[in-house]
């Protein structure tokens, strides 16, 4: 991975990290977020999930062990990396783009309704959502991050009353904040039945779920395979479809196949099989679409 953001143990530093960090949607000058994965995060993810062996990936793409070896640390060699893409079955175009640092995805203009806040992980940063109808001021939050102080700082700020809180997965860069958005709102939270260790009282849900956030819609999809019960939001009702998805895709790539490479390439044909105009947020790095992802995805080849 890249090193972006930012860990500091420092109490005024990290305040200084949570401010330079949260994306408020498109509005005013912020902090750029990174994308999330290089090209050798790409190859390493794919060997990982096709469970090739490095020689029997070097005899496959004929790229020497110990060079495959070196891009997987991060030496991006033009005519290795290509092989190994096409070995991987990986979208190759998208792989070599990324590995030339050529691409970044175009960002939506602000969606009045919709803000991103993002917070320290480790050297990293993770991402959390607001979604609100503009009308009623009803809102929900998707995922936590690290720290929740920025997101109901934020929420506050705005007018809004937070009625639930969706959980992507729960892995615990992503629930950290669990407990201080409760005790902010009281509201009820939800997760996908396969998750496991689901905050204490949470509602278990599966995909053909739907709710509503003031006069929003809101609908399930299961995007298995990073975890045994991810799961995608998707929104209707502001100017543009909202598909929260976690760590089912990066902005050009996707989660770690953790439970099943299958599954996930599965996830990422679910998402991008959407709107070509919607708006994709992910779990780390900057949002994207669903037709940004169609040519850049390197785990999704039409």
């Amino acid at each position: 991975m890249s090193q972006r953001g930012c860990a500091k143990s420092n109490p005024i530093e990290k305040v200084l990290c949570l401010l330079c960090l949260c994306q408020f949607g498109t509005k005013g000058k912020m902090t750029r977020l990174a994308v999330e994965d290089d090209f050798n995060d790409v190859i390493g993810k794919a060997q990982k999930g096709l469970g090739i062996s490095t020689d029997l990936l070097s005899e496959k793409s004929q790229v020497s062990g110990s060079k495959i070896r070196d891009i997987r640390k991060g030496l991006f060699d033009e005519q290795a990396v290509e092989a190994l893409a096409r070995c991987l079955n990986l979208n190759v175009n998208a792989v070599m783009e990324i590995g030339r640092q050529n691409w970044y995805p175009s960002q939506p203009e602000s969606i009045k309704g919709f803000e991103l806040i993002s917070t320290p992980f480790h050297a990293w940063s993770v991402n959390s959502f607001l979604i609100w109808d503009p009308k009623s001021k009803r809102a929900a939050a998707f995922d936590t991050g690290t720290d929740a102080v920025s997101l109901i700082h934020r929420a506050r700020s705005l007018g809004l009353n937070v009625d639930a809180l969706y959980l992507t997965h729960t892995h615990w860069d992503h629930i950290e904040g669990v407990n201080d958005l409760k005790a902010a709102w009281g509201m009820k939270i939800f997760v996908n039945k396969h998750e496991p260790n689901p905050p204490v009282g949470a509602e278990l849900i599966r995909e053909g779920f739907e709710a509503s956030v003031g006069e929003l819609r809101m609908r399930v999809i299961e995007t298995t395979g990073h975890t045994p019960g991810g799961t995608t939001f998707v929104i209707d009702g502001l100017s543009r479809q909202v598909a929260v998805v976690g760590d089912a895709l990066f902005a050009g790539s996707m989660g770690g196949p953790s439970i099943s490479y299958r599954q996930c390439l599965t996830g990422v044909s679910k998402i991008l099989s959407l709107d070509e105009d919607t708006v994709l947020a992910p779990g780390h790095g900057p949002l994207t679409t669903v037709g940004e992802e169609r040519n850049m995805n390197c785990f999704y080849s039409r």
